[in-house]
């Protein structure tokens, strides 16, 4: 059996790195496989690099963020935050794009 993969990768031509969340998922936990992805590293090993995601951004409150009653659109905006090496942003389509620090 095949699963689909929980991201879909592509380039941006500025070398900004975008995933996109699947419908359902939570944005705290698109932009944790968006950066195990994009550094080879495993979801676990990232909070033991870089720290937990809540010493950046309330995971809560990112997904929450963009969310509106049921049967209407999201909540239209962009939230941009630092951490693991990136300044990440995250739309209101699941779109996160990940942007390496120098």
């Amino acid at each position: 059996m095949e699963t689909e993969p929980a991201l879909c990768k592509s380039r941006l031509q500025d070398g900004c790195d975008v995933y996109q969340a699947q419908p359902d998922q939570p944005f705290s936990e698109a932009v944790i496989e968006a950066i195990a992805a994009d550094s080879d590293l495993d979801a676990l090993e990232i909070a033991d690099e870089f720290g937990p995601l809540y010493d950046a951004i309330d995971p809560s409150a990112l997904d929450s963020l963009f969310q509106s009653p049921e049967g209407t659109n999201r909540t239209v905006g962009c939230v941009t935050f630092v951490y693991a090496g990136y300044r990440i942003s995250v739309d209101q389509t699941g779109r996160v794009v990940l942007t390496e620090l120098q």
